[in-house]
């Protein structure tokens, strides 16, 4: 289950555009695997084929196909007035 805090949904809707998360590759190495959390990018994604199309708080999310089945949440972070979207609740797996 995806979210969005409004904060975040306030953000992505004064852009205007929509939003998809985009998995990071995962490292395999011969006793573990490793993968880090999503990232957000603004805009449509490269395959929209392996994407589903959400519609959360008024804005549209392509969340792609293979990522995991867990809580997640979309949240605003700031730092010195740089502002991005950021995945909360991602586990290391």
């Amino acid at each position: 289950m995806l979210t969005v805090t409004p904060p975040a949904a306030q953000f992505v809707k004064d852009r205007n555009q929509p939003i998809h998360l985009e998995l990071t590759p995962c490292v395999d190495a011969c006793c573990f695997q490793l993968q880090e959390g999503p990232s957000v990018k603004f805009g449509l994604p490269r395959n929209p084929q392996d994407y589903r199309e959400l519609a959360i708080d008024g804005i549209t999310v392509y969340v792609p196909f293979a990522l995991r089945l867990t809580p997640l949440t979309v949240t605003l972070s700031s730092f010195l007035g740089y502002k991005r979207l950021v995945v909360e609740g991602w586990q290391l797996v």
